[in-house]
């Protein structure tokens, strides 16, 4: 490993900053996440891709056997590992004495001393007040309401899809599946999404594996030469960390004029149509109850993709699209091969 890597521990006043030298150490050690893995195995530490990911996506302070098992990973000496364990529990402390303190100031400074305190007594069929749950148990309580806000989303169908408890996923930010999949939800789906979106794909950050988030991965794997399977595994992971982003589609504005152009006899129809079907998204990506898939602005079908010799990158190409979409119109003269229910 190259001596530059071994810089001595800077210091970190926030856990995001933490995190963000810990993430520095991650780029210099050149490893991809599934190698950092196979070297923590090697050091006899557990240190799965998934969690590494999620690790590094946030900003939160991470725990200290993951922190551990990174630096072993990368080749730190034991001396400077110390180092950052000690950076870690110092910042654990001072958390903590901040949270305490957060803690004393929202109580009342004119409250009633220990020996009045333990005269007070409450009145009959008074009721006692409500404790009010802890930090973490109100942040679990915002995302399961979230959790139920997602499932009764309206889908492609039109039907509400019930909750059930194989579509929750409750794994806490490190451990997570090996594999995540529509119908999860939790802060594993989360760092997913917002990696996503950092890799130039949009998608709702909220934690939700639905429809959005299984259309984008498929666009980005589609567009990293990956296996086209709509779930995240740790080779996906990998390719997210790394410096691949998904180039850059069109502005509605543009598709707009260049379906005018292209359907000069009936334009307003080619609009109306793309938009009924893709919503004029160029990334659009729907998957069908049987597993078939439709792609693009016109959702070709894999069967009508691998008929005109192109593979799914080229799918999402918008102006492939509409010039496919033109060759098919030409046929009959109108846009009868598509059926969409606005």
């Amino acid at each position: 490993m190259d001596d530059a890597v071994r810089d001595p521990v800077p210091q970190a006043a926030t856990a995001g900053e933490y995190v963000a030298l810990l993430r520095e150490v991650r780029r210099r050690s050149g490893l991809t996440y599934r190698e950092l893995a196979r070297q923590a195995s090697a050091a006899g530490h557990w240190l799965p891709p998934s969690t590494l990911a999620t690790m590094l996506g946030r900003t939160t302070l991470p725990r200290e056997r993951t922190v551990v098992a990174l630096l072993a990973a990368c080749g730190t000496p034991a001396a400077e590992v110390d180092r950052w364990v000690e950076t870690r529990r110092d910042l654990d402390a001072r958390l903590g004495e901040q949270g305490r303190g957060e803690s004393d100031a929202q109580r009342s400074p004119a409250g009633p001393s220990p020996a009045v305190a333990a005269d007070i007594r409450p009145s009959v069929g008074s009721v006692p007040p409500r404790p009010q749950a802890p930090w973490p148990a109100r942040r679990w309580l915002r995302l399961a309401l979230l959790a139920v806000l997602g499932v009764l989303t309206v889908g492609a169908a039109g039907a509400l899809r019930p909750l059930t408890p194989s579509m929750v996923d409750s794994s806490s930010t490190v451990g997570c599946p090996e594999v995540l999949r529509q119908g999860m939800y939790g802060p594993c789906v989360l760092s997913l999404q917002e990696h996503l979106v950092a890799d130039g794909l949009t998608v709702p950050v909220d934690g939700w594996f639905g429809p959005d988030t299984t259309s984008r991965v498929m666009v980005f794997q589609a567009f990293g030469g990956l296996p086209v399977s709509g779930t995240a595994d740790e080779r996906l992971f990998d390719e997210l960390a790394g410096d691949r982003t998904v180039p850059a589609t069109w502005s509605e504005d543009r598709i707009g004029k260049h379906l005018r152009r292209t359907f000069p006899e009936d334009p307003a129809g080619a609009v109306q149509v793309a938009r009924c079907l893709s919503g004029l998204d160029p990334y659009r990506v729907e998957v069908g109850q049987d597993g078939s898939r439709r792609w693009g602005l016109f959702q070709f079908s894999d069967t009508e993709v691998s008929r005109f010799g192109v593979d799914r990158q080229m799918a999402l190409d918008a102006a492939w699209n509409i010039r496919a979409a033109r060759e098919v119109w030409s046929r009959t003269g109108d846009f009868g091969h598509w059926t969409c229910a606005a």
